[in-house]
């Protein structure tokens, strides 16, 4: 673009800034979003009101952002520099810090030694800020100190100014801020809100066009087969979507593109290199793995590959084809002499890619895990192990009746006859929760991968004092000789403690308009959505009237007391069966959780209407009750929240209020509902 999109031509820079000033390396090609940015600047750099200065540029790893920041910076004619952001950044991060100097041993002013200096550290923020460079923030969104990021709102206001312990520093007219963002990565979280309202031009960053990562591929690695750059940028964006589908949290992106082709040039075998420069690097989860593997099966794009591979093999010329009557014949070309001796295998237009025929020496390897008709077999437990099991159970199933029991003393359900059941799942069960888990586990994963950045850390508002550097100057510790005068904010040490109980409402009505199974499907991606992000689950169903002496029924199916003793398959065992006496399951579910250490405890109620047990639970008086067991429970730091798929959503909706009530009828909210609600509560 040659120097057309300059921004101050009467500038004249110090040799150090002419050295910072990024050099367009011969492979750079530039992109539709260069041209716009450039173009958008230039129009308005002389109109004060309309000044681009402040560029956001979001998108995956490998997508060109801080390759287009560096651009831009040949592009105006401005000096480049970076700072790359981090989770535990302070402000003096942004603005700098004053650090004592020691000054050198025998160092002496008027025969007295000269004793400890304060000096002032400018960060390369402020030297950007005040020099008038073209400084790229990288990924501001992992910092959790919100007092950081109004400092960089600060920096970035048009006409602005920092003040510092020593002066006040003013914005250079030539500064321009380049903030480039992954997309909800972990450990990130959204860009502040009054950070990117102060953003004038901002360039969402996907994979370009197949022909362009070829252009940009055949720059980089010097490759000139077209059919290769362009199968391998296929397989890029395939695997970049098919992971963004599945909520694979790795990326498929230009970098990996480069490597791969760059491997293959140098000799790697095609599918090898494939693995370790762009699968492995998306992920390693097998599950996963397989999900990107069959994609290309259905895409047909292994076939494509294949032909690269037979092309850019390593092979002395031999051409072994074997047809389908088992006769060979060998194709000599002309080879070079220092060539491997090795030979690619063809099938001959004759053969028809398959035999009827069973090999000799194959019969003995058919995996030990399946039946002769492909149906998998189930390594059981030794007899032995299989006692100590149960006996197991029985004891904490008779340790949770005693518990229930224990939680009712006092309250109106003190004398209703009640049992603990542990419910043991089936082999069609088991099925049946692999159909519904392999229907939801996209959800759920992208789920769990949005949240588990929240999980990962707390905010410290603490702060450390006495510290020789900090962000906080204590006047009244500088007659103390210990140079101690400031403190700083401590380190968050301790993730978040966040517990969930669910409960599900087992009463008859569950069983019409498919309650049932939204029932199982929500019980589903609750327990396997905790289970990725480590957060501790217990999900309980309930019914009441079930027989003359059993009054109330608890259905455990998940409990984190003994975790090794949970079946989730066990959930699917869920049904409707009689009425519920919700004020009775809550009190009893809120007390396990008050006992336990987590500081966030969430109690979700899935119901489809009002109470209603034998033989006066019911009306204004099992909606009292329902209310002083949640009053109660919430003094003890209980939060509870109400789920309901049924028609009494306003009675519902009333007991628990507003804010702490859901409507999933549709299950699909779920998800995104549930994010939210975390997000709350964290």
């Amino acid at each position: 673009m040659e120097n057309k999109w300059f921004l101050s031509a009467a500038r004249r820079l110090t040799e150090e800034e002419q050295r910072l000033v990024w050099k367009k390396p011969s492979s750079h090609i530039e992109s539709d979003a260069e041209r716009r940015i450039c173009e958008a600047v230039k129009r308005g750099w002389e109109r004060d009101e309309m000044k681009i200065t402040a560029i956001l540029l979001e998108g995956d790893a490998g997508s060109g952002k801080t390759q287009l920041a560096k651009a831009l910076s040949a592009d105006f004619g401005l000096p480049y520099t970076k700072v790359t952001c981090f989770a535990d950044m302070d402000k003096s991060d942004v603005l700098g810090a004053i650090l004592p100097v020691l000054p050198e041993e025998g160092v002496q002013n008027d025969g007295q030694n000269i004793g400890v200096t304060y000096q002032y550290y400018p960060s390369e923020i402020l030297r950007a800020y005040e020099n008038g460079w073209l400084l790229e923030i990288q990924e501001p969104t992992v910092i959790r100190d919100a007092a950081v990021l109004m400092a960089l709102n600060s920096a970035l206001e048009p006409d602005g100014s920092i003040n510092l312990p020593t002066r006040i520093v003013h914005r250079h007219p030539d500064f321009i801020a380049v903030i480039t963002t992954n997309r909800g990565y972990n450990g990130c979280h959204p860009l502040n809100e009054a950070l990117r309202d102060r953003v004038q031009h901002t360039e969402k960053m996907d994979l370009p066009p197949v022909e362009v990562m070829m252009e940009r591929a055949a720059a980089k690695t010097g490759c000139q087969d077209k059919d290769l750059l362009r199968t391998f940028a296929q397989v890029i964006i395939l695997l970049d979507r098919t992971a963004k589908a599945n909520a694979i949290k790795g990326v498929a992106g230009m970098r990996s593109y480069f490597f791969w082709v760059d491997a293959v040039l140098q000799g790697t075998d095609v599918m090898e290199a494939m693995y370790h420069k762009v699968i492995y690097k998306i992920t390693t989860d097998p599950d996963e793995i397989t999900i990107l593997k069959q994609v290309l099966t259905r895409q047909d794009i292994r076939t494509a590959l294949e032909e690269v591979r037979y092309h850019h093999g390593e092979c002395n010329g031999e051409v072994l084809e074997i047809r389908s009557d088992g006769s060979f014949e060998v194709d000599l070309s002309i080879s070079d002499s220092d060539t491997p001796p090795s030979a690619a295998l063809r099938k001959s237009p004759d053969s028809e890619g398959q035999t009827d025929s069973q090999s000799e020496t194959t019969t003995e390897t058919q995996s030990m895990d399946t039946g002769e008709n492909g149906t998998p077999v189930y390594h059981e437990l030794k007899p032995e192990e299989q006692a100590d099991r149960k006996e197991e159970r029985d004891s904490y199933r008779k340790h949770l009746n005693h518990e229930a029991r224990e939680a009712v003393k006092g309250s109106i359900h003190e004398k209703v006859g009640m049992i603990v059941h542990r419910p043991e799942s089936t082999p069609e069960q088991k099925q049946e929760y692999r159909q519904i888990a392999s229907a939801l586990m996209p959800v759920i994963q992208e789920l769990a991968r949005k949240t588990q950045p929240l999980l990962e850390f707390e905010i410290s508002a603490e702060y450390d004092k006495n510290r020789v550097y900090g962000t906080r100057f204590h006047a009244e510790k500088v007659a103390t000789p210990d140079f101690r005068y400031f403190s700083k904010k401590r380190t968050p040490e301790e993730e978040p403690s966040l517990a969930v109980a669910l409960r599900i409402d087992q009463s008859a009505s569950m069983n019409a308009f498919g309650r049932l199974k939204a029932a199982k499907q929500t019980a589903v991606a609750v327990y396997e959505f905790c289970e990725r992000c480590g957060i501790p689950v217990m999900i309980y169903g309930d019914t009441a009237d079930r027989s003359p002496k059993e009054k109330m029924s608890l259905y455990s199916y998940i409990d984190w007391e003994e975790a090794k003793l949970n079946d989730k398959y066990s959930l699917m065992a869920i049904q409707s069966i009689s009425n519920n006496r919700d004020g009775m399951a809550l009190r009893i579910l809120a007390e396990k959780m008050v006992k336990a250490p987590q500081t966030t405890k969430l109690l979700i109620s899935l119901s489809d209407g009002q109470p209603k047990a034998m033989p006066d639970y019911t009306g204004t008086a099992a909606l009292d009750d329902m209310r002083r067991v949640i009053t109660e429970y919430r003094r003890k730091g209980i939060l509870f929240l109400a789920a309901a798929i049924g028609q009494d959503k306003e009675t519902i909706c009333d007991i628990y209020g507003q804010e702490c009530f859901i409507d999933i009828t549709d299950l699909n909210q779920l998800p995104m509902r549930l994010v939210q609600v975390i997000a709350r509560y964290l």
